[in-house]
């Protein structure tokens, strides 16, 4: 009898703990059912604006973004972008504006002479708040070079491996054939009419520049359109030695404007303090197409890095 009974205290302990589990389930499940429920934040295309004497014109292509609420990573989105924001009332907002590196999707990254943009906002569950994100150029900013074609003289110059007459110009932006999606005076235009002699056509920065500190991006920007392939290189000089690096090669740009940021620290990075660069872009001979006259179109070209 007393193991019975003993044995029935025992359930009834059972089934309590039981009940008081199941209920602490429900509660618990429901609370977090609530915290689960997302704000929605729609995030448009970012704007920048620039100061054009001193930053130049305001061309971008910002193509995504990396996503902040209170300090906590949401994720990176191509823009425009619908996410899901898991917390309400006052939430500080911050978006990274982010590139294609070298016009690659395989290296989108932030770009640091861009300021983030940050703002505070008062959501609500279920509501859909909207921003237009808008950034400009950090103000430590530095641009070594800037070239816009807007001035009679250019800061470009035959250079290097140039076995050619110098074919770059400057023409109006409304001449035939440039079809450029911003607003400017004039543009450079490099054009092989004959192909006889041509091999080799390089030019590069009238000035040379001091390599920044070591580990530091430095960007070529530069607005493009090419029906041949486009080099983007540099010579470094450190008073012994000029080499000769080549970057970037771009692909043709299939009648369209393309908008480019060449990271150059690859080539300058580890380079000792003192070192002279030159920025060059060249065009040559393409043994598979050699019957192709080269045209090129450029514009809004900035060197530029943050310390």
């Amino acid at each position: 009898m007393y193991y019975n009974k003993y044995n029935i205290h025992g359930m009834n302990h059972l089934f309590k703990f039981t009940i008081l589990s199941f209920v602490l389930v429900i509660f618990l499940g429901c609370d977090r059912e609530k915290e689960s429920i997302p704000s929605y934040l729609h995030i448009k295309k970012f704007t920048l604006t620039s100061l054009v004497l001193t930053e130049g014109l305001n061309t971008q292509e910002i193509t995504d973004a990396k996503v902040f609420a209170n300090g906590i990573e949401v994720g990176t989105f191509e823009l425009p972008v619908t996410v899901p924001i898991f917390a309400e009332g006052e939430v500080e907002i911050t978006v990274f504006p982010n590139i294609k590196e070298t016009g690659s999707a395989y290296y989108r990254k932030y770009y640091k002479p861009y300021v983030v943009f940050i703002d505070t906002l008062n959501l609500k569950k279920l509501r859909v708040d909207t921003i237009q994100p808008k950034t400009s150029y950090k103000k430590n900013a530095v641009f070594y070079w800037l070239e816009n074609f807007e001035s009679k003289g250019f800061s470009l110059v035959k250079y290097g491996l140039n076995n050619t007459t110098d074919s770059l110009r400057v023409i109006p932006s409304n001449s035939v054939g440039v079809d450029a999606p911003f607003t400017s005076n004039y543009c450079g235009k490099i054009e092989i009419d004959s192909l006889t002699n041509f091999q080799d056509f390089e030019i590069a920065t009238l000035s040379s520049y001091d390599v920044p500190a070591i580990g530091t991006d430095i960007y070529v920007e530069m607005d493009l359109k090419s029906n041949v392939n486009f080099q983007i290189g540099i010579y470094s000089d450190n008073g012994n030695i000029i080499t000769r690096s080549p970057v970037f090669y771009a692909f043709p740009t299939d009648g369209a404007w393309k908008k480019l940021y060449v990271n150059l620290i690859k080539e300058t990075g580890d380079l000792p303090i003192g070192t002279k660069l030159r920025v060059f872009f060249g065009v040559y001979k393409d043994a598979a197409n050699p019957d192709v006259k080269p045209l090129v179109y450029l514009d809004n070209i900035k060197l530029v890095f943050v310390p």
